[in-house]
């Protein structure tokens, strides 16, 4: 009984800090706003439910699972003063958006700020932290590891983790935003911003909260006592696509994370026998993940606008889900040449197009990629606007 107890407090504990209740707020807000801009824009919302904050809470789970899993099992510990850090750190990142909320450099730069105030004045965290809950940088050697390959070891794991998600999820229910050119035409611009939290259950290096709360799990291994704590993790990224498909955009950006991810695994396997490996590994953490959007960025920058009024035709810029056009298999990028043999030039020939028949839809197609493909559906018949298809007009 006592067990079940601590389990709940400890879960009650993770959802009632600042770290994940900013995350929440900052996930429902995110949700509204974009459900204001599609029917101020699109005149219908195309993705009715709060999407973001069901992403928030659950594409973290498995994630967690696994870290927790293996920093516990490998035994990779972090000092509580890392933590109290970690939140400030990570409280000043949302300030700004999540455009940097992830372990790529919450974990890198608060480890950099810990260490950096250590060395500065070793007795600064005691003064700040209650009694008994500062370990001395000195003595940070638990499980033949140290803070900074335990905090290495740890944003691999978690980066690898998180690319299974940016990859599956990423690039799905994107919402058109408008962007007018320099020379006054309308463009059609997507905002990838998956945002989750992970649970990672993390070991502290001794009584830490046992020394306050008698109920707290501590358990000893050797002569080191141990704790368990439930810490929300947040995850996420924002970037700006609109001149690339965004499942194209997405397969990069993992692609470059990835390699991020595997250097960092073996700085934090080096940083084992030389510490300064590890040092370099906090420094070059940050650096990359920005060279990575960097490089998006000029990705964008270097082509031409993907999301423009098509020349001929209309250009799909979402499709609404469960309608006819999901099931014909028309995606974002692609532009209508006809429908129902009518060519199109405006939205107002697609929707006439549709009456003609208003129990069948025959479309042509132009991929992004230029080729021609035909598609059919069954329609309501007195529904012919819920085809689900935004378009973006030449007129």
């Amino acid at each position: 009984m006592q067990l079940i107890i601590n389990v709940l407090i400890t879960l009650l504990l993770f959802f009632i800090q600042p770290v994940f209740l900013i995350g929440l707020l900052l996930a429902i807000t995110t949700s509204y706003k974009r459900i204001k801009n599609e029917r101020t824009n699109h005149r219908v919302a195309i993705y009715k439910e709060l999407y973001e904050l069901k992403n928030y809470l659950l594409f973290g789970l498995i994630a967690g699972l696994v870290g927790s899993i293996l920093s516990i099992g490998v035994g990779v510990p972090v000092t509580m003063d890392w933590i109290i850090v970690y939140e400030v750190v990570a409280l000043l990142f949302l300030l700004i958006g999540y455009r940097f909320i992830s372990p790529v450099f919450t974990f890198s730069i608060t480890t950099l700020i810990l260490i950096a105030v250590k060395l500065l004045d070793s007795e600064f965290p005691s003064k700040i932290l209650p009694e008994g809950w500062y370990q001395p940088f000195e003595q940070l050697q638990w499980v033949n590891s140290n803070l900074v390959t335990n905090v290495l070891f740890i944003t691999a794991i978690l980066i690898v983790m998180s690319l299974f998600v940016i990859k599956k999820h990423a690039d799905k229910k994107l919402t058109p935003w408008f962007l007018q050119t320099k020379r006054g035409k309308r463009i059609a611009r997507y905002q990838i911003k998956p945002f989750w939290v992970i649970p990672l259950l993390i070991v502290i290096p001794g009584e830490s909260f046992g020394a306050f709360f008698d109920w707290w799990p501590v358990f000893a291994l050797g002569n080191q006592q141990y704790s368990l704590f439930l810490l929300p993790v947040l995850a996420g990224m924002r970037i700006t696509v609109h001149t690339q498909l965004p499942k194209e955009a997405v397969r990069l950006l993992v692609k470059d994370f990835f390699v991020l991810a595997v250097v960092t695994g073996l700085l934090a396997i080096g940083s084992i026998w030389n510490i300064y490996v590890g040092l370099a590994g906090l420094i070059l953490l940050p650096l990359g993940g920005l060279l990575v959007l960097y490089r998006h960025r000029r990705r964008e920058n270097n082509w031409a606008f993907l999301f423009g009024a098509a020349n001929e035709g209309l250009k799909v810029i979402a499709i609404r889900p469960d309608t006819p056009a999901e099931k014909m298999n028309v995606i974002v990028g692609d532009t209508l040449i006809s429908c129902n043999n009518q060519e199109l030039e405006t939205e107002e020939d697609f929707y006439q197009a549709l009456s003609k028949n208003s129990v069948y839809c025959h479309l042509k197609i132009k991929g992004s990629d230029g080729e021609l493909r035909l598609a059919e559906t069954a329609l309501y018949a007195d529904s012919p606007h819920e085809i689900g298809i935004v378009l973006l007009s030449n007129k």
